[in-house]
């Protein structure tokens, strides 16, 4: 792709996993053209803004994305004081991508009104004169302004338009995706402490998955983990459970008649009914000392996991954890069985967390 062909668009994602998401772009997606990274916009989100030629409908079916936005509007060095509102409806009005932001969204709204309907949500990051409401208000003003047939609503729009602003730089997205795309249309029951789909994406493709994987989770939860595994490709079998009898029920509701050969059973961890190497693959969400457990609770618990675990895996294998503690996961690493072969730092709903990726020695 030559340098600026395409749409440019803004993706979400898991801060941390920015480097991932656009690997998995380029895999999937094939010829990107990655214009820029803005590593955490907030404790919960990063942006990535690139160009993409294809269908913008291609886009929604990546899972390493949480939300995907036709870029609408930029404008670098938005001044911090009063005149940076005027500045920001100057930047819509006069904004000479906006039309084919609206290209690419129009395919993908089919509901037909009399008016078109739009809202705006802004979120803001860094010291400013006015508010985040301020910004709102001035980019509703100016959408009011370029289409003056338009109606603002305050929910259920046929546009939305996200506004970003952060250290004088405004970003503006008409969003394409919905809930569903960061949530997941299949995993209908969510548990405390459940894991989001894409870091779970994350994980399970750093687990180099292949046809022959017998895959495991052994704390599944509500079975994000098992359900991106059998979303990802063929396996040989899926295995997982949890000591939390809910948790094992929530698992088989939210996998359904899904994924066969699978088994959800109810266990504990730290003693698993399973064959010394019969697992190829294990990736698993462990408990972080604040919702589950307590933190002298986790630093007796992570040891006994990876011995366990070291047991069941195979030579050959490997296992992708995530954890919040990282000195309880380094003195249980260091205990034996294991080598370090990557630490990946994310933020999980907010937490600073770390994903391992270990090899059996």
């Amino acid at each position: 792709m030559a340098r600026g062909e395409g749409t440019a668009y803004i993706a979400h994602v898991v801060p941390g996993l920015e480097e991932f998401a656009e690997r998995d772009l380029r895999t999937h997606l094939g010829d990107i053209e990655m214009e820029r990274v803005l590593r955490r916009f907030d404790e919960r989100t990063s942006l990535l803004l690139f160009r993409f030629r294809g269908a913008s409908r291609a886009l929604l079916t990546q899972r390493s994305l949480e939300d995907v936005f036709a870029l609408a509007a930029a404008s670098p060095g938005v001044p911090p004081d009063r005149k940076g509102l005027a500045a920001i409806r100057a930047a819509i009005t006069g904004s000479p991508v906006l039309s084919s932001a609206l290209t690419a969204a129009s395919p993908l709204r089919v509901r037909k009104a009399r008016r078109v309907t739009y809202r705006v949500i802004a979120r803001v990051a860094g010291k400013y004169s006015y508010r985040r409401v301020d910004v709102q208000r001035a980019v509703e003003r100016a959408l009011g302004e370029t289409f003056p047939t338009w109606r603002l609503v305050e929910d259920d729009a046929q546009f939305e338009f996200w506004v970003h602003l952060v250290g004088g730089d405004l970003i503006v997205g008409l969003r394409l995706s919905d809930i569903t795309m960061r949530q997941r249309i299949g995993e209908r029951v969510t548990l405390p402490a459940s894991l989001k789909p894409t870091v779970a994406y994350a994980m399970v493709s750093l687990s180099r998955p292949v046809p022959e994987d017998v895959f495991l989770d052994p704390m599944c939860g509500s079975g994000t983990i098992v359900i991106e595994r059998g979303e990802v490709g063929r396996y040989r079998l899926l295995l997982g459970g949890d000591v939390d009898p809910a948790a094992v029920d929530v698992t088989r509701r939210n996998i359904g008649p899904r994924f066969k050969p699978i088994e959800i059973r109810q266990w504990d961890a730290r003693r698993l009914p399973l064959d010394a190497g019969s697992v190829s693959a294990v990736v698993c969400n462990l408990p972080f000392g604040k919702q589950i457990g307590t933190p002298g609770e986790i630093r007796a618990l992570y040891p006994a996991l990876l011995t366990e675990w070291r047991r069941v895996l195979d030579a050959a294998g490997r296992a992708v954890l995530l954890a919040g503690d990282r000195a309880a996961m380094a003195w249980a690493v260091g205990q034996g069985g294991w080598a370090m072969e990557r630490r990946l730092p994310v933020m999980v709903r907010g937490f600073p967390a770390t994903i391992y990726q270990l090899r059996p020695v």
